[in-house]
């Protein structure tokens, strides 16, 4: 789940491993990412199934030529599924518009290599910084 993506999407590698069939959207999207380069696409699986706590949801998943995750679930989906995130407890409350309500608890023990966002910007930033200064001969 990711509060910076307005969309969903689906890496075009793990698409490929679905059995859903793929749809073209009626405009390109041009998608910002963190190290500030673009990128296009007009794919979509639509209504892709999912299961959390037993219960079958549905995302209209954007294919996008990424690596690192195999879906990002972004706002459009947490907001239509009415998702209320506890990031101290690290909890999703989910109260579906059925009326269907659940918790979703992430793992505390889980550790990833991949960095945040913000800390990924701050590198990427202090990494320029570094680089014009020796190129200056600082």
């Amino acid at each position: 789940m990711d509060l910076g993506a307005s969309h969903s999407f689906i890496s075009a590698h793990f698409a490929s491993c679905l059995d859903v069939t793929l749809d073209c959207m009626s405009y390109t999207l041009d998608v910002s990412t963190p190290i500030e380069t673009s990128m296009y696409t007009d794919s979509v699986y639509r209504s892709c199934e999912m299961s959390m706590a037993g219960i079958p949801l549905y995302a209209d998943l954007i294919v996008l030529p990424i690596r690192d995750f195999d879906v990002i679930l972004g706002m459009d989906w947490l907001s239509a599924q009415r998702a209320r995130m506890d990031c101290y407890h690290k909890t999703v409350d989910f109260c579906l518009p059925d009326g269907t309500t659940f918790k979703f608890k992430g793992d505390k023990g889980f550790s990833t290599p991949i960095i945040s966002f913000i800390r990924a910007s701050r590198y990427l930033e202090v990494h320029r910084f570094c680089s014009s200064r020796r190129k200056m001969g600082r």
